[in-house]
């Protein structure tokens, strides 16, 4: 059975789900304000041919991007209808669409489209057959695309899904032709309430949280898919769920350079600009049979394992696997047929390659967002020489948990936290009014001040009454 625990905290917002307690996938996700899908009036305010970009005022800091490509007959002055695909960045406003589409759990509404198309994880033409003719008889024109989520699921199930995405889309319509300028029409679900509303089945024993609003939010969402499957969430207010629930614990070794395995055998992952290098060992494992039998058995141990790495660590581009050297080419295909199989778990698209006769197994994985390590790991500040340290995100992170159980176990009100310089400064730099929003939330005074002795990880507490 699944468990899903959400963890949200002033810096970040985090998804975590245990398969019998093993850790099986991580997403994080920035608390800043989240853009990417929203639907907007906009209003073109500049048309540059040169590179074919319009730049479009839609209420926000900076004006967006819409590539001239597909969107000739756009004026100068005109409203447009657009949706955000990619968030601002830097100097840099946010990337515009002009064909909209809204995820439903089954269902992506695509209304500028001029056909249906199935995903290609629903790989049985039965079934694929099944559901788009449901689609069809209860739509013709619906347009779009049928999700994988789709497999086994009821016409009535389909239809609650096609019935929501028109009339949410009828309403954007209709705001859109209310009034003029540069307005937002509709703002997404975040990632978390996103991903439980899509993955949310009899197969999710608990869902739980640590903030009394996403509560609130997903129960919503739960009772609109099954009444019975708000009894699955679990509300732990202001308690550091990821420790309750041994995730951070479990985090922290999938983090690490070596990983080991559970018969003794261990990872060394090394992470370059180019690609990624997983070197496997067979280590402490011996074995009871012979050594071809115990180099196969470390490798499809391995095999399991470096999938669930990259879903939980989510490495992208080229991963280079140096499997331990086997003769048997039954061997190698067994543990290819074994690794796709854990690679078919994954949503990312993601390719094995084969095996050279050196054992090497090259994968690629598409990019879509900075990996995991980018969050809780930076480069050292002393040696610059590639050695990772905690990040001042999970820092700032450590920060809050401290003050969580102060707040819960103790009576003070005032708390004073020293760090190492170069925290302290960072903090200050890029992260100050999070530390004030820490305040707030817990209703503690936080002073943080400088310690040049205290080591980068290390914090200390001082209360005061």
């Amino acid at each position: 059975m699944k468990n899903i625990v959400i963890e949200s905290l002033v810096n970040s917002q985090k998804v975590a789900v245990l398969e019998d307690g093993k850790l099986s996938e991580l997403f994080i996700e920035s608390s800043s304000s989240k853009t990417v899908s929203n639907i907007y009036r906009g209003v073109v305010k500049k048309a540059l041919k040169g590179i074919e970009a319009y730049f479009i005022d839609i209420g926000t800091e900076k004006l967006a991007y819409l590539s001239m490509k597909k969107n000739e007959n756009i004026k100068c002055g005109q409203d447009i209808l657009v949706q955000i695909n990619k968030e601002a960045i830097g100097t840099k406003g946010a990337k515009l669409n002009t064909e909209i589409s809204f995820a439903g759990r089954y269902l992506v509404y695509i209304p500028s489209n001029d056909r249906l198309t199935i995903s290609n994880k629903i790989t049985t033409e039965k079934e694929r057959f099944r559901i788009k003719k449901i689609v069809q008889s209860i739509d013709k024109d619906f347009t779009g695309i049928i999700r994988t989520e789709a497999v086994g699921c009821s016409k009535e199930e389909i239809e609650s899904d096609i019935l929501e995405l028109k009339e949410k889309y009828t309403n954007i319509l209709k705001e859109f032709r209310l009034g003029i300028g540069p307005k937002l029409l509709y703002k997404d679900l975040d990632f978390a309430s996103k991903y439980i509303k899509d993955n949310v089945n009899d197969s999710v024993s608990k869902i739980i949280v640590n903030n009394n609003h996403k509560y609130e939010e997903l129960k919503s969402i739960l009772v609109n898919i099954n009444k019975e499957y708000k009894d699955k969430l679990i509300l732990e207010n202001n308690k550091d769920v990821f420790d309750l629930y041994s995730v951070q614990s479990q985090i922290d070794k999938c983090l690490n350079r070596k990983v080991w395995l559970k018969s003794g055998g261990y990872l060394i992952i090394d992470k370059t600009e180019a690609l990624t290098v997983i070197d496997v060992n067979t280590g402490k494992f011996t074995g009871n049979s012979n050594l071809e039998e115990t180099v196969y058995k470390t490798n499809l141990e391995a095999a399991v394992e470096i999938a669930r790495l990259l879903r939980i660590r989510d490495m992208a581009g080229i991963i280079i696997v140096d499997f331990i050297d086997m003769q048997k080419n039954e061997y190698k295909n067994s543990l290819l047929e074994v690794l796709n199989e854990e690679i078919y778990k994954d949503k990312r698209k993601t390719n094995v390659m084969g095996m050279t006769k050196l054992g090497l197994v090259e994968i690629a994985r598409r990019r879509e967002k900075d990996s995991i390590d980018s969050y809780y790991l930076q480069e050292c500040f002393v040696c610059k020489c590639g050695e990772s340290i905690k990040s001042t995100n999970r820092v700032l992170d450590e920060v809050e948990k401290e003050v969580m159980r102060i707040k819960e176990h103790t009576s003070y009100n005032t708390v004073k936290i020293e760090l190492n310089n170069y925290v302290v400064d960072e903090i200050n730099k890029s992260y100050k009014g999070k530390i004030d929003k820490i305040s707030e939330k817990y209703n503690v005074i936080i002073n943080i001040d400088k310690k040049a002795e205290i080591q980068h990880e290390k914090m200390k507490i001082i209360f005061n009454s």
